[in-house]
């Protein structure tokens, strides 16, 4: 009666599990893409000494949001600006998402120092360059809550009444909104920046394919005449990120990370930068319009800027050493779990390799870039591992056969476990799990939280159901004891 109780409470607890982590998984990315990180320490950048760019009367930027390098490279304008100015070859660092890292441009800090790691709308602008310049003006195409957090003088789009993230009027913005651009660079204003959104909205709707193609052509003759509005400004041409090939940024990747600009306008020879930093063009605006930066920037002036180029991957924040050992020994427990488990080479939990290599050969590496990662029914990554679970399903009805329930668990579950809680401690997202309202947003591991906890769950249902069928089947499927013979009753 005991073994059947505690077969039955096995599967009962993992059955739960099955039905719990998935909501798990929905908060922990619900966390992850709406709230902020807890500021850190920045990357350390290439240490050179060189002069700043001189002070311009005018000072004007334009960044086109979700624009590839390769993108820019087919727009007349841009090259035009490229060829006859500064060429800058930058990362915008991590996480590649727009507000964070316009945050870093107009701060000179890094996601890392400012913990803004999500989009999402400020009760108050930042203390940024903008707020520093009298009579800075900023527009944007649509989106405004992201130049309404930067602190410029002026920021349109105004949002909507109650609704922070909203643009009031987006019928009417959207007809006037370039008109008012123009006006804005004809401007006395020292600082303009002007944001186009139209190309990353592309990116996002159909990927790196036609209509991004053709979002970039009809960019291309906007920043024709946003030029020749103030052709005696000092232009910078910029973008945020980049995106994946099906639509989508937010990760490492370095064709999402680095991105083409240029630097365009009197008393600028014509050169080529290495890799820089978003926060070196921070610094380049700042010396532009006459102001300091926060004391904390990492970021160097131009020419030490232009000498120094960084390491393909440098922008990138490293994972603490502490958390980094702590997931690979709670790896090594996993396996050991394995390895004790073991009574058949059929019991290694074959189901869970499968899975996930079935989730990498269709759709790639997790990132936080693609779009599976964030989808709160996780359709995307489930369908293409069902057809495995019965295999877990299988090796635990028959490993109940031979040998104990403790060991059949082990052996099916104590790698994904493993694999599970290694991510989520070297995202450091062990108190967004607990409510803390912290973005546990590192490179690599977060994503792989997401599709980690997903399969984890429906791994502990597939080997939950086989242990509860073994607890019914040992109650019930037992065919009757024997009747003891009867003796014949002696002849008369």
């Amino acid at each position: 009666m005991r073994q059947h109780l505690a077969v039955l409470v096995a599967a009962v607890a993992l059955l739960a599990a099955a039905w719990l982590l998935p909501d798990v998984r929905r908060g922990l990315i619900r966390t992850a893409t709406t709230q902020n990180a807890a500021p850190g320490e920045p990357v350390e950048l290439p240490i050179a000494e060189g002069a700043g760019l001189p002070k311009a009367d005018r000072t004007r930027v334009v960044l086109v949001d979700g624009l590839t390098a390769e993108a820019a490279d087919t727009m007349d304008t841009w090259k035009i600006l490229c060829a006859n100015g500064v060429t800058l070859n930058i990362d915008v660092g991590f996480p590649t998402v727009s507000l964070p890292v316009e945050i870093a441009l107009w701060t000179g800090l890094t996601q890392q120092q400012t913990g803004v790691v999500a989009n999402r709308a400020f009760d108050s602008p930042i203390e940024g360059i903008p707020s520093r310049v009298p009579g800075s003006v900023a527009i944007a195409e649509k989106y405004g809550y992201i130049v309404r957090a930067l602190g410029f003088a002026s920021a349109q789009p105004a949002a909507e009444p109650g609704k922070p993230m909203a643009d009031a009027n987006e019928s009417a913005w959207e007809t006037q909104w370039f008109t008012l651009a123009l006006e804005a660079v004809r401007s006395p204003s020292p600082l303009v920046f002007v944001h186009i959104l139209r190309v990353d909205v592309a990116g996002h709707k159909v990927g790196l394919g036609d209509g991004y193609t053709k979002a970039v052509r009809d960019v291309d003759p906007m920043l024709d005449k946003l030029f020749q509005a103030d052709p005696s400004a000092r232009w910078f041409l910029l973008s945020d990120h980049g995106h994946i090939a099906g639509g989508g940024h937010g990760g490492d990747e370095r064709h999402v990370r680095h991105v083409q600009g240029c630097l365009h306008g009197p008393g600028l020879k014509k050169q080529r930068s290495g890799l820089i930093h978003i926060v070196d063009v921070a610094r380049m605006i700042a010396d532009s319009v006459g102001v300091a930066l926060d004391r904390e920037s990492r970021a160097r002036p131009f020419e030490a800027a232009m000498a120094t180029r960084l390491a393909e991957d440098q922008a990138l924040p490293p994972v603490s050493i502490a958390l980094g050992a702590f997931a690979i020994l709670i790896l090594v427990a996993g396996l050991i779990g394995v390895v004790w488990g073991l009574r058949r080479w059929w019991l290694f939990p074959i189901w869970f390799l499968a899975g996930c290599g079935l989730l990498v050969a269709v759709r790639g590496l997790p990132t936080w870039s693609t779009p599976f990662i964030y989808r709160p029914e996780g359709r995307d990554m489930w369908t293409l591992w069902a057809a495995v679970l019965p295999l877990a399903t299988a090796a635990t009805w028959f490993g109940l056969q031979k040998t104990t329930l403790l060991r059949v668990i082990a052996a099916q579950l104590a790698l994904p476990i493993a694999a599970a809680a290694a991510a989520i401690t070297a995202a450091g997202a062990w108190p967004t799990l607990f409510g803390a309202d912290v973005a546990p947003v590192v490179p690599h591991f977060t994503a792989w939280v997401s599709p980690l906890l997903l399969l984890l769950a429906h791994g502990a249902g597939a080997v939950g159901l086989a242990v509860l069928a073994s607890a019914v089947h040992r109650a019930f499927g037992r065919p009757s004891a024997a009747e003891p013979p009867r003796t014949e009753p002696a002849a008369e």
